[in-house]
């Protein structure tokens, strides 16, 4: 069996910036002084070759090293596993200070037939050896790339939306994606059926995977009666989508 690949607590740190630097514009992330385009890659139609470009803002060389992971989710929680699915070169490399590099990024195997597939690509920064008269807290950059191949037939997101009461104070909303496709949630807002008014509206920035699911525990001051009618509006890459729902059964 395969461990899945953990992450310290700094390293998650990064991969929340470079996250949130994503949705901020997706011409481009910067994150400490690489910045990368673009910052999601989509193998599709066939293609098995795609490139990334990797900019070195800083005044000083960087070395950068490349790995590839197969990501999946379990519970909610994204989990990733070392994979040689894909192909990246050069899988370490040195940028000059406001050089750029190119990285090609392949596949080995044909797409598959029915369900889009998912992996990350992880940029790692090899710190330089400290000098014995430097001190402080030297930072190794991480940044960490989504990966799609779309299926050979059409590939479509399709979310199952419910929503129930953990306590009195705290919404469990759940989305589970019988679709082929990812889709990428940044924003929910549950109201009442006739209300302008949410109540609860939260930032979230998840990945749903193909045939996987998520659930975000939300702080709500009222909680819905059991069987109430409540509205949700998500906030995708396609823009904005509105589901009805009931609210559920406390478990």
């Amino acid at each position: 069996m395969v461990s899945a690949m953990r992450f310290s607590p700094i390293q998650k740190i990064c991969i929340l910036l470079l996250t949130i630097a994503t949705f901020a514009s997706f011409r481009g992330a910067w994150a400490g002084s690489l910045a990368i385009s673009p910052v999601k890659l989509n193998f599709s139609g066939g293609r098995l070759i795609e490139a990334i470009s990797v900019r070195n803002d800083s005044d000083q060389p960087s070395v950068v090293q490349v790995e590839t992971a197969v990501w999946s989710q379990q519970s909610g929680k994204d989990m990733y596993a070392p994979t040689q699915d894909l192909l990246a070169t050069p899988p370490i490399f040195t940028i000059p200070a406001g050089a750029t590099q190119i990285i090609r990024v392949g596949t080995r195997h044909p797409a598959d037939p029915r369900r889009e597939q998912a992996y990350r690509l992880f940029l790692q920064e090899v710190p330089p050896p400290q000098k014995i008269s430097v001190t402080g807290l030297q930072l190794a950059l991480r940044i960490s790339v989504p990966v799609f191949v779309a299926p050979m037939q059409p590939a479509e997101a399709k979310l199952k939306w419910s929503v129930t009461g953990i306590d009195a104070h705290t919404l469990k909303i759940d989305a589970n994606n019988i679709g082929n496709s990812h889709e990428h949630i940044s924003t929910l807002k549950l109201y009442r059926a006739n209300s302008q008014e949410p109540l609860v509206s939260q930032q979230v920035f998840n990945y749903v995977l193909a045939g996987q699911a998520q659930t975000w525990s939300l702080n709500s001051k009222a909680l819905p009666a059991s069987g109430e009618a409540l509205r949700l509006v998500v906030t995708t890459e396609a823009g904005e989508a509105q589901t009805e729902l009931v609210m559920g059964a406390a478990p």
